[in-house]
């Protein structure tokens, strides 16, 4: 077989692999997509349980993300909306913070911070971040204290799944941004269902095929021998440091989702809820089955929930019910995600990638090169695919 009636084979058929696999596509390229796992999607899946829909850990979607639309499959998404505010518990009281134009007079409580430092955040969202800076250092510099430590920590940690002293100025107020002026919100049968849509375009995907090695354009895999025209590892970063012996890896961060179930309460909120006082290990909670009716069954609530670190189920439990102002003793526990390098920790002062080839013939796709976002996974697998193209 001559080079040109080879494929560009992609390792992997997560988020980053499948970009790049439709970009190629587009373009005409001959690819063939190989997958370890069962499914696809890598850690944007969701699973089908006993009557319940879970996310491989808590996400939402923002389905204005520059990739997501150009990629044109929102609409078919059956996507549902997310409210576009955030509600902080204190001791007996939840504050609704949010989009000024629904929420007008969420901006004048005090309770979530001054007027001023709501002033203060605008102004930090228009000005740029100095370089080696970390976004907390950059919040409270900006003024906005109180907002910072009842609010924003709490959610941006959640965003993070880091404190926001570990991350980098730059690449979190980007997100920020996107969060601040996007449409966050979650297809009605889960997160999962954005890779599943995006495979649909791909055609065949070539599961269970786990890659062992690769040595110039060929690879050895459980399946036999593989030649390519050209190579993008879209794996994690890890198994992409092994796969093509590069030394230099960066940190991941980990979290746990934990997913309790009670009877259904009439009247439920679908507003995402953090701790403004931080009295203990979830960073935010949401009754997701408030948002997508079909993640549980109909006569149960199903919240979803995340942690940073160890914790216990009675301390998470405890903790639901100072954030929720409910008893939680007869919450049941029906699903826990341990997820480890849930994302890619941009640490201040951290650079980005000039170019996303490895050496001739070999490109990386992932989060980890670009932004610790969908957006970001999508972007890096779309502008490997065309550097790629632009060396043919």
């Amino acid at each position: 077989m001559s080079d040109n009636e080879l494929p560009v084979v992609i390792v992997g058929a997560g988020l980053a692999g499948l970009s790049a696999a439709k970009t190629l596509i587009d373009a005409g390229v001959k690819v063939r997509v190989l997958e370890a796992n069962p499914g696809v999607g890598g850690r944007v899946q969701s699973d089908l349980i006993n009557g319940y829909r879970f996310d491989r850990g808590f996400q939402l979607i923002n389905a204005a993300y520059p990739e997501l639309k150009a990629l044109g499959i929102v609409e078919e998404l059956d996507f549902i909306y997310a409210p576009r505010a955030v509600d902080v518990s204190l001791d007996t009281e939840v504050i609704r913070l949010g989009d000024p134009r629904k929420y007008f007079f969420s901006a004048f409580n005090s309770q979530t911070g001054s007027l001023g430092e709501k002033i203060s955040f605008i102004r930090y969202l228009i000005s740029k971040s100095a370089h080696g800076a970390s976004v907390e250092s950059e919040l409270l510099g900006a003024g906005c204290a109180s907002l910072y430590v009842r609010v924003l920590k709490p959610f941006l940690t959640g965003v993070f799944l880091a404190d926001p002293a570990r991350v980098d100025a730059t690449s979190g107020r980007e997100i920020i941004k996107s969060f601040i002026s996007g449409a966050p919100g979650l297809p009605s049968l889960g997160a999962g269902r954005l890779t599943e849509v995006l495979a649909s375009h791909i055609g065949k995907i070539e599961n269970t095929v786990q890659v062992n090695a690769i040595a110039a354009t060929e690879l050895e895999t459980s399946i036999g021998h593989i030649s390519a025209k050209a190579i993008i590892v879209a794996t994690d970063q890890t198994t992409a440091a092994q796969l093509l012996e590069i030394e230099d890896v960066g940190q991941e961060v980990s979290c746990t989702t934990w997913y309790h179930s009670t009877k259904k309460i009439n009247g439920g909120d679908s507003t995402l809820r953090v701790d403004g006082l931080a009295r203990g290990p979830i960073v935010n909670s949401l009754a997701i089955s408030e948002l997508l009716p079909a993640s549980a069954p109909i006569d149960r609530t199903l919240y979803s929930s995340t942690t940073l670190g160890h914790a216990s189920e009675s301390e998470v439990r405890r903790h639901l019910a100072l954030i929720w102002q409910v008893d939680t003793a007869d919450w049941e526990l029906v699903a826990k995600y341990d997820i480890k390098n849930a994302l890619p920790l941009f640490s201040p002062g951290r650079s980005r990638v000039q170019s996303l080839q490895v050496r001739e013939g070999i490109w990386r796709a992932g989060d980890y090169l670009s932004a610790p976002s969908q957006n970001g996974a999508l972007a890096s697998g779309r502008l490997a695919a065309l550097e790629l193209i632009n060396s043919l």
